[in-house]
């Protein structure tokens, strides 16, 4: 058999693949871009090593469970279209992902090319994007087992073109898994002994026990990139994978190549003996980065977590100062030595923080009693707090006798009335919900059983968001999670007094981030809708593709336009509501799944969306949609900390039946 170098260069195809150029080489074969002779379309090949295609027992493996990754369909993970056999060769056909320059380009290499560093946002954004798609593969199987990377490092991170920052993706998903840990280890001594022998003048191998040193000239810089990407994969595979176990290696493997990640792109170093943590060297950082790394990195598989987007979570959290400590805050993970005490172990005896309910007023949660008669919400007078001050102790001795001192007075805070959104009440009942005509995500089209709800006639707007404003004090939730960012907004603060922007006062809030929505809707006694609830609402639970019925003209809703329009503006849908497609994106209570509505018809009782996510839906189109995005079942997501200029919301609150 001609060697895969040789048949390529001979006749520059593979099959019905026509290569364009090598653009890898790794431990699980050679990567090449190709372009499909009959449809014109670029795909990315990976040949497998050809000892591989030549092992019956790994083709039986590999033909029996490559369909459980060509099943795998997520925004940030490479997706594979099938695998192909020709010239005795075994290789799988997978996307294209390019950059912005049209070049495909790995997370080494665009961190090579970008000498700026990564700053913590968008260090988080990466993060993020790589835990949703390990969650999401992590839900199915592979051979009988939970699938796992395996194989996570910089160089099976592909960056793609975003519409915001950095867009990734993950390949080679579930390969080391079929290939196996012993096979790929072996393959990595041997590329880097191949290599080697190649470059050198004379290379020849002597018996066991008379083993010499390789002599000869060869190529530093080639040498060099290969060192580097033997030891990238070998830092990243976890104490587990690196001896023989007999129990599988699974997702907590993925826990602590995360771990890996998180450090490297912070520290520009693998966490190698005993190292320092990130918060230690950069005290200016407002993540509590050392808590992610020290559990993602612990050596015990089983004390690792068990979800990488509930920790994530947990970096919001505040860190508790503490007087530096001696050696032991240093780790050396790779060998098992005494853990630094855990965040939570750390309470007592820690600084002692304000409580939500110190910082901020106490939100209304009660809602008052609602009758098919659509009688409003009642609200309890607002209890306002504001922080107390101790005196400055030097101030007695800084006072100029001679003028008189200045003493602010303080302003007596007064109670800010909500502007209350008429309501709607939708009776409880079994609808339909979802599209076997839309998008992936809208499939397959099911039954759901809700509860009666009531729902805002129209989106919040921009004079009743500006009371909540007032009364919060800021644009930071308890959390210190943005509430809304006033630049992409219509509502302006000047020397401390908020105004909206002249004409404004009836248009939709924009701007608002999912956190806000929910503080706004806590503080008037409401909830945010669920997506079941959104979408029945606005299909009035009929077969409708818009709210409008099978067509949606420009007359009937604000979108394809320059801008957004006074709420009320056009006609209501059949239940009475106001803007549910068009002018802003709504946003919802649940977490979005891509593959969620596959679950959710077999639990259809009043279904609130997945029990975790990266992103949170979004609903209904905005002003500047085209008429395909204002489809009563078209789903939409975003961060929920994000802000968009399109992005606003609407309350629900429940019904007493």
């Amino acid at each position: 058999m001609r060697t895969l170098r040789k048949l390529l260069m001979d006749k520059s195809t593979l099959g019905d693949y026509a290569i364009i150029k090598q653009i890898g080489q790794g431990t699980l074969g050679s990567v090449y871009l190709a372009e499909h002779r009959f449809v014109k379309e670029q795909y990315v090949l990976k040949v497998l090593p050809e000892e591989l295609s030549t092992d019956r027992n790994f083709i039986q493996r590999f033909e029996k469970e490559v369909a459980t990754l060509a099943k795998l369909d997520h925004p940030h993970i490479v997706k594979v279209h099938n695998v192909s056999f020709a010239e005795g060769y075994y290789f799988l056909v997978t996307d294209c992902v390019v950059d912005c320059f049209g070049e495909t380009t790995t997370l080494t290499q665009y961190l090579g090319v970008n000498k700026q560093n990564l700053n913590e946002n968008e260090i988080l954004e990466l993060l993020t994007q790589v835990a949703s798609a390990l969650c999401y593969a992590h839900q199915a199987h592979l051979g009988g087992e939970p699938l796992a990377h395996r194989g996570l490092k910089l160089n099976n991170i592909l960056v793609g073109k975003g519409e915001r920052g950095l867009h990734v993706s993950l390949s080679d998903f579930g390969l080391a898994h079929i290939v196996g840990e012993g096979a790929i280890l072996t393959r990595m001594y041997k590329t880097l002994a191949n290599v080697l022998s190649l470059d050198l003048a004379q290379s020849t191998f002597t018996k066991p026990g008379e083993e010499k040193y390789l002599t000869g000239t060869f190529e530093s810089s080639k040498l060099s990139k290969l060192h580097a990407s033997f030891l990238q994969t070998y830092h990243f595979l976890a104490p587990e994978q690196r001896i023989y176990r007999e129990k599988p290696v699974g997702p907590k493997a993925d826990m602590y190549a995360f771990g890996v990640l998180t450090y490297f792109l912070l520290m520009h170093s693998f966490p190698e003996g005993y190292f320092n943590l990130p918060c230690e060297v950069y005290p200016d950082f407002r993540l509590n980065w050392d808590h992610l790394i020290k559990e993602c990195l612990r050596p015990d598989p089983n004390r690792r977590p068990e979800s990488l987007l509930r920790i994530l979570d947990e970096l919001q959290k505040p860190q508790k100062m503490e007087a530096p400590k001696p050696q032991e805050e240093i780790l050396d993970w790779n060998e098992g030595a005494v853990e630094a005490p855990l965040q939570e172990e750390m309470e007592e005896g820690g600084v002692a923080t304000l409580t939500e309910k110190e910082e901020k007023p106490e939100m209304l949660k009660k809602v008052s009693e609602m009758v098919r008669g659509g009688v409003k919400p009642v609200l309890n007078p607002q209890e306002i707090k504001r922080p107390e001050y101790d005196p400055d102790p030097s101030a007695a001795f800084h006072v100029d006798s001679t003028v008189a001192r200045y003493i602010p007075q303080e302003e007596e805070v007064k109670n800010v009335e909500p502007i209350q959104t008429e309501m709607t009440v939708i009776d409880g009942g079994e609808y339909y919900r979802g599209s076997d005509e839309g998008g992936r995500d809208e499939r397959p089209r099911h039954q759901v059983k809700l509860s009666s709800f009531a729902l805002d006639v129209h989106p919040v707007t921009n004079e009743q968001f500006v009371r909540f404003l007032e009364v919060m004090g800021g644009e930071k939730d308890a959390n210190n999670n943005d509430i809304i960012q006033l630049r992409e907004s219509r509502i302006r603060r000047h020397g401390g007094k908020l105004s909206i922007e002249s004409g404004y006062a009836k248009h939709p809030v924009i701007g608002v981030t999912w956190y806000g929505a929910i503080a706004y809707a806590k503080w008037v006694g409401k909830r945010l809708p669920t997506e079941a609830e959104w979408e029945i609402a606005a299909s009035c639970g009929e077969e409708l593709t818009y709210p409008t019925g099978e067509s949606l003209e420009r007359t009937q809703g604000n979108f394809f336009s320059a801008d957004t329009t006074p709420v009320k503006s056009y006609p209501p849908n059949k239940n009475g509501l106001y803007d549910l497609v068009g002018n802003v994106y709504e946003w919802c209570q649940d977490w979005y799944d891509y593959n969620y509505y596959e679950v959710a018809m077999q639990r259809p009782d009043n279904p609130k969306g997945p029990l975790q996510g990266v992103y949170r839906v979004l609903r209904g189109g905005c002003w500047k949609s085209l008429k395909d995005d204002l489809r009563c079942s078209h789903r939409h997501r975003n961060n929920p900390g994000i802000v968009n200029r399109t992005y606003g919301f609407r309350c629900a609150a429940d019904v007493d039946e």
